[in-house]
């Protein structure tokens, strides 16, 4: 039984970047830091019993390179570099990003005198909200630099996707892999108890979440990227004027049922508070 359930509010989403970045962030909740990295990626207990969080920056190493930012950057007890990330939207040449992204990484390893001995592995565990392989239906894919025989010439970079489009509450899968990408999944109250259910820890990673879930700054950073997410749709639809074509009511509408304040929709739309409280009466 979660203890906080009637202290919170409503249950924030891993899936927005930013609280996904907040709850595996926060010190106390390293053990489910350690179960989440443990569940998708082949490392030792020994490997994470030493995660150090650095500053999610990629160094440019060149004026005119690109500059990568991620949601974690970790490094564990071997060396080797952890790059963690939550994407939402399926941004054009995602894979590629997430390769230069990884091989910027590992190519800062070495510097002028140093030897390739030195290099430690860079893995890359990216939760996408949206299908990567069009063929595939496993939601945890690794990916690693293979001859065409299979073999494997280096296991120096790695990339594990795990799609949650291929998770299903229906599934009666309990293992520790798929209980974290339902996790991800979770909307309400219900379906969170559902995953908790499931273990201790699960009960007590779901318990966290609501934590941060009740916390007032992480329920303004939601919000924000509610307003944000409503002022893209109607940039890229066209709608800082007075238009009163179905998409507009549409997006509105969609705005009014996620609770974004009217003065926000009215200074987006350009419509007045009353013609959209007389949207929301007609709705009603």
């Amino acid at each position: 039984m979660l203890e906080n359930k009637k202290t919170t509010p409503a249950i924030l989403q891993l899936t927005i970047d930013g609280i996904f970045k907040m709850y595996f962030e926060d010190p106390r909740n390293l053990p489910e830091l350690r179960r989440f990295l443990k569940a998708y990626l082949e490392l030792s207990d020994d490997d994470l019993s030493t995660i150090q969080i650095l500053n999610p920056g990629l160094l440019k190493d060149d004026f005119n390179d690109k500059g990568f930012t991620v949601d974690l950057l970790l490094t564990i007890k071997s060396g080797d570099s952890l790059h963690i990330e939550m994407q939402t939207n399926d941004h054009t040449n995602f894979k590629e990003r997430v390769q230069l992204c990884n091989a910027r990484k590992a190519g800062q390893q070495v510097k002028v005198g140093e030897t390739y001995s030195q290099v430690k592995r860079t893995i890359s565990l990216v939760v996408t909200n949206f299908p990567v392989f069009s063929d595939n239906k496993k939601f945890h894919e690794k990916i690693l630099m293979r001859r065409e025989d299979g073999e494997i010439f280096t296991n120096v970079q790695e990339l594990n996707l795990i799609d949650l489009t291929r998770v299903s509450f229906e599934e009666p899968n309990s293992t520790e892999k798929y209980l974290w990408a339902k996790l991800f999944q979770v909307t309400t109250l219900e379906e969170l108890e559902m995953v908790a259910k499931e273990s201790e820890e699960m009960a007590e990673a779901a318990e966290k979440l609501l934590r941060i879930s009740a916390d007032e700054r992480a329920q303004a950073y939601a919000l924000s990227r509610d307003n944000a997410a409503f002022a893209r749709q109607l940039h890229e639809h066209g709608l800082r004027e007075e238009s009163r074509d179905k998409r507009t009511i549409e997006i509105i509408e969609n705005g009014l049922k996620n609770d974004i304040p009217i003065e926000t929709i009215t200074i987006m739309t350009g419509l007045s508070a009353e013609e959209i409280e007389k949207l929301r009466e007609d709705k009603g």
